[in-house]
């Protein structure tokens, strides 16, 4: 396990040199075709930063009028909570078709997928489409509903489970939505009732789970308390609060750069009879998760943390290590 451990930070800290890369070349001269990439995904960077809080905000600002009044009718299935709680636990997928890109949500395994126009100029989404991450890959769907791969842990630890979706929905992105975008959106368009219903159980299991959360005084105030260190990074501090349970990890994520280390919020909480699951993530960019289990008895905090975004690469280390123990 130990051996497991290292070989998943050296992938981590290998998966995020490209985008600390990017962020000291910043003030470096760029040319048009980047200029236009950054302006279509800062785009939906920002219709997710302000559909956290307000999505009829965020719809009014970014969407055409005809979108606009197909999200109204979607909006009408879900309460507004839902709906933050979606674009909260969002990632930013891109391609290089600037006219589409996706907010993937791997909590909920549910996918919204952008068709925008206007571009150099302020793009305004045209079409969009809301799906299930199962519909989105083309996947069979489980013959329960209630089968909510990726929103509660399973046999698997929940980490795992997150890379498993991830890795799948991003790999369907690149290999097959982007190349046939307008298609396969066009196919995803359409009214499906039974998708909608497994998107409203996935998110109902989540509110219930928020709501034992926010009624637990005494984990709202462990989970404040866990924030506060991870975000700050200290790592002497970090080594002593997680004792034992953080020593593989701490070193590496007290290293990353202050602004991926920026606001970590608690977003997942699983109690159990044995231990309580956290995952946090910094609110600004949830590819960068840590899980925390609070165990009842030993070590009582155990902390981990990956980059979503090498979800492929940490996929296949954990099959790897599997298959030697077979």
């Amino acid at each position: 396990m130990k051996k497991l451990k290292r070989i998943l930070l050296l992938a981590l800290c290998t998966s995020l040199t490209p985008l600390s890369a990017f962020c000291a070349e910043e003030a470096k001269p760029i040319d048009e075709a980047k200029v236009m990439a950054t302006k279509a995904l800062y785009t939906t960077a920002t219709l997710r930063e302000i559909g956290c809080k307000d999505t009829a905000g965020a719809v009014k600002t970014f969407f055409s009028p005809r979108a606009e009044i197909r999200w109204k009718r979607l909006a009408t299935e879900y309460a507004e909570e839902q709906l933050n709680d979606f674009f909260t636990g969002s990632m930013v997928l891109g391609d290089s078709n600037l006219n589409y890109s996706a907010l993937y949500n791997p909590f909920w395994d549910t996918i919204l997928l952008l068709n925008s126009t206007g571009l150099p100029e302020v793009p305004k989404i045209e079409n969009f489409a809301f799906v299930s991450g199962c519909k989105f890959r083309g996947e069979p769907y489980a013959a329960n509903p209630a089968d909510v791969e990726g929103t509660v842990p399973k046999a698997n630890p929940y980490a795992v489970d997150l890379w498993n979706v991830t890795s799948r929905t991003t790999k369907h992105y690149k290999t097959v939505y982007a190349p046939k975008a307008q298609a396969e959106l066009t196919r995803l368009m359409l009214n499906d009732p039974k998708d909608t219903e497994r998107i409203q159980i996935r998110s109902a299991v989540r509110l219930k789970l928020l709501l034992k959360f926010l009624q637990n005084k005494p984990m709202k105030r462990e989970a404040q308390r866990m924030s506060l260190f991870l975000t700050g990074g200290h790592e002497e501090k970090m080594m002593h609060y997680f004792k034992d349970g953080g020593a593989g990890f701490v070193p590496q994520f007290a290293q990353l750069n202050p602004k991926l280390r920026e606001n970590f919020i608690p977003y997942c909480y699983f109690p159990g009879k044995e231990a309580t699951l956290f995952v946090f993530f910094n609110s600004a960019m949830p590819r960068i998760i840590v899980t925390v289990t609070y165990l009842r008895k030993g070590i009582s905090r155990i902390m981990e943390w990956y980059d979503l975004m090498a979800s492929d690469e940490l996929m296949a280390i954990w099959n790897k290590s599997k298959e030697e123990k077979k």
